[in-house]
């Protein structure tokens, strides 16, 4: 179980992934944002719906947008469980993979957007990527929590 921990963090930080995680304050553009774990779908992950509206109320995406959007979030979604449910791979293999998985998404993504909206993006997978160089050191730091 902790090498599966430690691949998720390895792929939500090679990927800059922007799927909020639960419990945790999402601040862009000077706004915060608490993101509810009442949300989430019975696997733990937010349906690529929620996902897109997570987006879209940082991103002020369109309906055309969001509905191009929601089947590249679903195929990201489907690729990463695969993923992380294949045991026979090494984890930095599959670090690798999550990183192409989700850079392929997000040139899908960034193609949709205009220049506002794709520095906005940027600006939320930075913020993303910093949390979770935050909490692998805190975890780093108190390795028995």
């Amino acid at each position: 179980m902790h090498s599966r921990q430690f691949l998720a963090t390895c792929l939500i930080c090679f990927s800059g992934a922007i799927t909020p995680f639960y419990g945790q304050t999402i601040t862009t553009n000077g706004q915060s944002s608490s993101v509810d774990s009442t949300s989430q779908s019975k696997n733990g992950w937010p349906t690529p719906e929620e996902t897109v509206t997570r987006m879209s109320s940082k991103l002020n995406l369109s309906d055309d947008q969001k509905n191009q959007m929601i089947p590249i979030i679903a195929n990201r979604q489907t690729q990463m469980k695969a993923l992380m449910a294949d045991t026979s791979g090494r984890r930095m293999q599959k670090a690798r993979k999550a990183k192409s998985i989700m850079s392929d998404s997000d040139k899908k993504i960034e193609g949709l957007l205009t220049n506002d909206q794709k520095k906005t993006y940027e600006e939320m997978k930075e913020q993303m990527r910093e949390q979770m160089r935050s909490g692998m050191q805190q975890r780093s730091s108190n390795p028995q929590q």
